[in-house]
């Protein structure tokens, strides 16, 4: 049976580098590095251009990488840059044509191509491209080789000890923020409740300046380091304890409430579970949230931003810009839009009282990493309060 025709597809963007062009469909995130011969080559396939290939020499290397070689706020983009070095190689026109199949610039059925961007049935499913939970585990699982997501996830954020973030995105905006906000005035004498705490980063923080706190988490790994690290700092006054999931159960056994309840890159997981067995609900869980809050008290969110987080990084450290090829329908993206966020808050009788943008508090000019955070925020943070 003769095999459809090759087209170009639409989306299929082209730019200039030194030693020739970067090819990329942005909707999979694949790329190459081309000379013009290729882009012609492109042109000739039909739904751009009827014009024939004119049979030049044609040069063309996948520039394609694993977007979490550096963890979750390394670059996101998934462009081998060292490839820019370099021009690339020779290769017959089947060649070209088989990369250009491989890395999604030109396909054979549309709708085809469409159904592969979903989300994947399972973790056998490679008729789907899958979302960032389920590209993270097969980076983790399979290249990785390692058996916990959990642990990548810590061991990706924080330094070796678990005392603090690894240098980067982490410790230049989330900590700096949370650093400067939660100060001895805002927390001395409150009692909070640090709802996801990991290693306990953020309780010891609380716990520092001057509040009462109770660290929940569901992974004991994580909860006996943050025990540990929390009697070597000689703090008085915070304690951790196991979360069941779903938490309705562990939340309905406490006895006390909190002037704080903060939750910190835990929410997204609610709105898009990483384990998709799990029956989890971000109304329900503010819903139980609002029940364990003192009169007048807050809930603070900080989570990574809907629309930038895990954005592709291009152009200049002073003059950088991303394509966002995904917003209301999220395929990829696994951070809750907005008007998501405003519903759960709403139906939990909640109202948003403070937003906050987070940026590096001083970007460097030419580093692109902290010049792309500063003009498009990678997180957001956000107090409620019952309504």
């Amino acid at each position: 049976m003769t095999k459809p025709p090759l087209r170009t597809l639409a989306e299929t963007t082209a730019w200039i580098y030194d030693a020739g062009f970067i090819v990329s469909n942005p909707h999979t995130r694949t790329y190459a590095t081309a000379n013009a011969s290729f882009l012609e080559l492109l042109r000739s396939l039909g739904g751009v251009s009827t014009a024939e290939h004119d049979g030049g020499e044609l040069r063309v290397r996948d520039a394609t990488i694993t977007p979490f070689g550096d963890g979750l706020l390394g670059d996101p983009t998934g462009l081998d840059r060292a490839a820019l070095a370099e021009s690339p190689p020779v290769v017959t026109r089947d060649e070209a044509l088989t990369l250009a199949e491989r890395l999604f610039f030109a396909v054979r059925d549309e709708e085809a191509f469409t159904a592969y961007l979903d989300r994947r049935k399972n973790v056998l499913d490679r008729a789907h491209r899958g979302d960032l939970h389920q590209n993270v585990g097969e980076h983790v699982l399979l290249n990785l080789r390692q058996r916990s997501v959990d642990d990548w996830w810590v061991d990706q954020k924080f330094t070796t000890d678990r005392r603090g973030p690894k240098e980067g995105l982490y410790l230049d905006v989330q900590w700096a923020f949370a650093q400067s906000y939660f100060t001895q005035e805002r927390l001395s004498g409150k009692r909070v409740l640090d709802f996801g705490c990991g290693p306990g980063l953020f309780s010891r923080l609380f716990a520092a300046r001057g509040a009462s706190v109770l660290g929940l988490d569901t992974n004991e790994n994580h909860l006996a380091v943050a025990e540990e690290l929390a009697r070597e700092d000689g703090l008085e006054g915070v304690a951790f304890r196991r979360l069941e999931l779903p938490p309705e159960v562990t939340l309905r056994a406490l006895d006390e409430t909190y002037d704080f309840v903060f939750l910190s890159d835990v929410l997204m997981f609610y709105f898009h579970p990483y384990d998709r067995s799990l029956d989890l609900d971000p109304a329900a869980l503010l819903a139980e949230l609002r029940r364990v809050l003192a009169p007048g008290g807050t809930i603070a969110v900080l989570e990574p931003n809907g629309t930038f987080w895990q954005q592709p990084w291009f152009g200049a450290a002073g003059r950088p810009f991303t394509v966002v090829t995904e917003y209301r329908h999220r395929r990829y993206g696994v951070t809750p839009t907005l008007e998501e966020l405003s519903r759960a808050a709403e139906s939990a009788g909640l109202v948003l009282r403070r937003v906050r943008e987070l940026i590096p508090a001083t970007p460097n000019p030419d580093d692109l990493a902290t010049g792309f955070a500063g003009e498009f925020p990678v997180w957001w943070y956000f107090e409620l309060a019952a309504s």
